[in-house]
């Protein structure tokens, strides 16, 4: 068997190095590289000393992440708001030396992933897709390794994890005040009814916090909230075609997401509505595309990319350090006025 001497000889380090690393002694300064090296030499020598742990794992630059996507290919074509996420995870973990597996992970196809055979995962989604999605829920649970959920908390008590989740209330709020500073007193809402969870409908927090911010100033009016399933542009589009057959539009809208939102432009084009002269609109998101439709689209950009590195970042951590206390780490946002919105 090697000892720390041989392994110190070959790694060029010192025998202290070798010991405090094998040890994981978290007090002793020495750079992620050297770290490294020793850990792949004393693995390479077969050094029984080394565990398969997640720490271990993740300081040799090892570790396996499952990074679990709760929706569709199709979804992700559809809206591209997630890409942007899965992406900068995925190009996150392996810059940090982690070997990366996705798993596009719908409800309704009842995926089954044995998660114990991953050093640390981190799921992709909402909270309706975390709850629809019972197997991949059961072991998530099960395993016991680190867990992050990116743009979401599910607030399951079974799991112990870290959640980076967007400030939906701020985003609402700095739409709204825009319309406010207008003198807008009819504000309308396009979205979706939002998710079940664990058997019970959950509204989406942007129509929870659009509903009481109005209700705050007095001017919520139940007949300008028009909702559908899917938060597709084509689900939109029906309904806004639907909304405008009806007649009495609000002076503005505020939409759940980019997608719905030029669903909703197209009907307005279609039926000589002008944008933003007799309706302004706002959305949510801030895809890389709505800033070259026509009228180009006003949105609160949500950093998909900093929920994306830091759902890495903290994961990592996790998985090095052992903590088990989770975190919850809340994203900034930032109103983008384009044309499709009146100004000051």
């Amino acid at each position: 068997m090697p000892t720390l001497k041989d392994i110190a000889a070959k790694a060029g380090v010192s025998i202290t190095s070798v010991s405090r690393v094998l040890n994981r002694d978290d007090s002793f300064s020495i750079s992620e590289s050297t770290k490294k090296k020793i850990w792949e030499t004393a693995e390479g020598l077969g050094y029984k000393g080394t565990g398969t742990n997640a720490e271990e794992e993740a300081a040799r630059g090892k570790a396996t992440v499952a990074l679990v996507l709760l929706y569709s290919e199709y979804d992700e074509i559809m809206d591209s708001y997630y890409q942007l996420i899965r992406v900068t995870v995925k190009d996150a973990l392996i810059e940090k030396g982690c070997r990366v597996r996705e798993f596009f992970c719908p409800a309704k196809e009842g995926k089954e992933l044995d998660m114990s055979r991953f050093s640390g995962t981190i799921l992709i989604g909402h909270a309706g897709g975390w709850y629809r999605n019972e197997r991949i829920r059961q072991s998530v649970t099960a395993s016991g390794i680190p867990v992050v959920f990116a743009d979401f908390d599910p607030e399951d008590p079974e799991v112990e994890a870290d959640c980076v989740v967007n400030d939906f209330h701020s985003l609402v709020k700095k739409a709204l005040s825009h319309f406010f500073r207008l003198s807008y007193t009819t504000i309308g809402y396009v979205g979706t009814y939002g998710v079940a969870v664990s058997g019970r409908a959950v509204e989406d927090k942007r129509f929870i916090y659009f509903k009481q911010i109005l209700e705050e100033q007095g001017l919520y009016r139940e007949e300008f909230v028009w909702k559908t399933d899917i938060n597709y542009a084509q689900n939109a589009y029906r309904l806004c075609s639907q909304m405008i057959e009806n007649g009495d539009l609000p002076r503005a809208l505020f939409i759940e997401n980019d997608a719905m939102a030029m669903g909703c432009l197209r009907a307005f084009e279609e039926n000589g509505i002008r944008v933003p002269e007799e309706l302004s609109v706002i959305s949510c998101n801030d895809v890389p595309t709505v800033e070259f439709i026509s009228p180009a689209l006003s949105t609160v950009h949500i950093y998909g990319d900093l929920i994306g590195s830091m759902s890495a970042e903290l994961l990592v951590e996790q998985m090095r350090t052992g903590r088990v206390r989770g975190i919850r780490a809340v994203i900034p946002n930032k109103l983008i006025l384009r044309q499709s919105c009146a100004r000051e």
